[in-house]
């Protein structure tokens, strides 16, 4: 089956599986460590996300219709690659089955308030299931959909949160003795950059001419500009004092707005719901697609159906395990520590190898 993706495709996975959970918590996140200069650190993300990025994008580009089990055994060894592609198989294992609880915990917070929690993991795994064995370009197509939609969506409800804010409420902008702090408090603020990784699974074919870089880095620039926008909306509206409060900081902002205007669609939750529910749906797809794409380049005699299977029921029974929502935010917590290591960590290391060895230019 052709996974070959073009530039436009790439970028709508990259912005398909960045624009998750991650959002939902984000304006509480920032508020807590950096009050209301928070954009400076989402500013910092942003720059080390778009490094990363070029330094996956480079891998991919120079190891034509390659993923990073070939290309890592090229340059490591078999040895190491199935210990690397271990780590990866755990971390997209594990964040997708966490996701997939956390995104039934708050539907059934918002929406669903008699449905149990399992019975919204089951629908999960079932969609996730069907779009994991179309594959990577049918994912794609679904990504390049629903991507549209939600920014349309995203462009309209923050907009109106902005006309609905406080200037007073942004104030300070930024304070230039608290540099140390806007810095340190990027490393809490990585869990909504995780994701650019996952184009360690994305092979790039010739007509991912020179052009990708600036599909994936422009991709990574525009969700960084979104989050600020994100977050400056809502404590504009709410506050950076009483925004801390809420774990589900974006909906409960969201739910305090009523605009006039809009008539029969007065109230943005709903909307902000559909579009949260079809990007948590991409989010949840391409986290478990990783999974399933490199334990299949281990066990190829495997079916690629059967251990899609396997994955997603797996993910199921583990996402049943934490007791309550603290514990998986918690669980997620540290999975955004393990995510440095396979969004920078492991590919800064095969990018300088193939640059020390001079691969690139062999290639």
């Amino acid at each position: 089956m052709n996974d070959s993706l073009t530039n436009r495709q790439i970028a709508f996975i990259i912005f398909g599986i960045l624009i998750g959970y991650g959002v939902m918590g984000l304006p509480k996140n920032v508020a807590e460590n950096t009050g209301t200069a928070g954009w400076f650190s989402l500013l910092v993300g942003t720059i080390i996300t778009m490094i990363f990025t070029y330094m996956i994008t480079y891998l991919g580009y120079v190891y034509k219709n390659k993923t990073i089990y070939e290309y890592s055994e090229i340059l490591t060894g078999k040895t190491i690659t199935y210990i690397l592609m271990s780590i990866y198989i755990v971390y997209y294992f594990f964040i997708f089955s966490m996701v997939m609880r956390i995104s039934s915990e708050t539907i059934k917070l918002t929406i669903l308030l008699k449905t149990p929690i399992w019975i919204s993991c089951i629908l999960f795994s079932v969609v996730v299931y069907y779009a994991i064995i179309k594959r990577l370009s049918v994912i794609a197509r679904v990504c390049e959909i629903y991507g549209i939609v939600i920014f349309i969506a995203a462009i309209i409800i923050h907009v109106s949160l902005f006309t609905q804010g406080k200037i007073i409420n942004l104030r300070p902008f930024f304070i230039a003795e608290d540099i140390p702090v806007y810095l340190k408090s990027t490393l809490y603020m990585i869990f909504p950059f995780l994701g650019v990784e996952i184009l360690t699974i994305i092979p790039f074919t010739q007509k991912n001419n020179s052009s990708v870089f600036k599909y994936t880095t422009f991709t990574v620039i525009g969700i960084g500009v979104f989050y600020i926008m994100v977050v400056q909306s809502c404590i504009s509206v709410i506050g950076v004092d009483e925004i801390i409060h809420y774990d589900d900081a974006l909906y409960a902002t969201i739910r305090t707005v009523d605009i006039p205007a809009f008539q029969f669609i007065r109230r943005l939750d709903g909307i902000f719901l559909i579009t949260w529910i079809m990007a948590i749906f991409c989010t949840m797809t391409i986290w478990a697609y990783g999974a399933v794409v490199l334990l299949n380049k281990i066990f190829k005699k495997i079916s690629f159906n059967l251990l899609a299977f396997i994955i997603v029921f797996m993910a199921f029974v583990t996402s049943q395990i934490p007791t309550n929502y603290r514990q998986v935010k918690k669980t997620l917590e540290y999975m955004s520590y393990y995510g440095l290591v396979v969004m920078g960590i492991i590919p800064a290391i095969l990018f300088f190898i193939m640059k020390v060895g001079k691969y690139d230019q062999k290639s």
